[in-house]
């Protein structure tokens, strides 16, 4: 009984933070063209962001577009957190440093998942000749299994 009421709790959640009536039997669901439709943020350089919870929280989730040909210069994550980037589709290299550095960049192809520690030096990349999409979470080491750690 227990589960099913939580379960419910859930349900009422989703449909409370989705601002539209929706029936506990509807499943709550975005096409490319409405999820695009949702508030973002662009930064200079053209990187879209569009996050997936609210800011200030102890996790933070976002998918993010890079465009074509595009260098992103080193810059670390939020402190205290590590980062676990998906990338969705296209051409994408990351490397570890303060420096941009050819030699260091690593091709991550998609379906690929990059994990950047909270110990990680600030990190760069590179997208190739199409756009980059990505699935960024980041969050408290101790809530990302070890074994992503790179602990066996």
């Amino acid at each position: 009984m227990l589960a099913k009421s939580t379960l419910a709790s859930f349900a009422l959640v989703a449909v409370l933070a989705a601002g539209t009536p929706v029936s506990a039997q509807e499943i709550i669901t975005f096409d490319v063209t409405a999820f695009n439709a949702l508030p973002s943020k662009t930064s200079p350089e053209k990187i879209t962001s569009r996050p997936l919870l609210k800011a200030g929280g102890d996790v933070v989730s976002a998918r993010v577009w890079l465009p074509a040909n595009t260098d992103i210069t080193p810059h670390p994550h939020p402190a205290g957190k590590v980062a676990i980037v998906t990338v969705l589709s296209g051409d994408f290299k990351v490397g570890l440093g303060d420096k941009f550095s050819e030699a260091g960049l690593k091709t991550v192809a998609p379906g690929g998942v990059i994990v950047l520690r909270d110990t990680d030096p600030q990190h760069y990349a590179r997208t190739g000749n199409g756009p980059v999409e990505l699935l960024l979470v980041a969050a408290p080491k101790g809530s990302i299994p070890p074994v992503l750690l790179g602990a066996k």
